[in-house]
């Protein structure tokens, strides 16, 4: 369990993502972002990078200062509301920059990132409530 410092949430989200590609490459059974042996120049470094890293970083540009704030808030149900905007616009983002041919992978999306918002940060969620 860890205290929801800036640091943290971007670490969350972070490893949130690393889950859900895992999750992503057994659903697919596609597994070419671990096939490391393909990077011959550093074009292929840049394009691998770019593949594993640009939908974790912009979530962590948008969303770790409302993340952030969401635990500043004494309030259930401003917390609650902050969460699920959370939830609802990383749905968006993801399906419109990642999968917009199978909309319920951003519902994966969610349901691991709820997994993960709790096993991050279940005692300051239980505080609140």
């Amino acid at each position: 369990m860890l205290k929801p410092t800036v640091l943290n949430i971007l670490l969350y989200i972070f490893l949130k993502y690393i889950a859900f590609y895992v999750f992503m490459m057994f659903k697919n059974n596609d597994f070419y972002l671990l096939e490391l042996n393909t990077i011959g120049n550093g074009e292929d470094l840049f394009y691998y990078l770019w593949m594993f890293l640009f939908l974790p970083v912009v979530c962590m540009v948008i969303f770790s200062a409302p993340l952030y704030f969401s635990f500043k808030v004494h309030d259930v149900t401003y917390f609650i509301l902050i969460i699920g905007g959370y939830l609802v616009v990383e749905y968006f983002i993801y399906t419109y920059l990642a999968s917009q041919a199978d909309l319920v992978n951003g519902l994966f999306n969610g349901l691991i990132s709820t997994v993960f918002l709790l096993l991050f940060f279940y005692k300051p969620i239980k505080a609140l409530f």
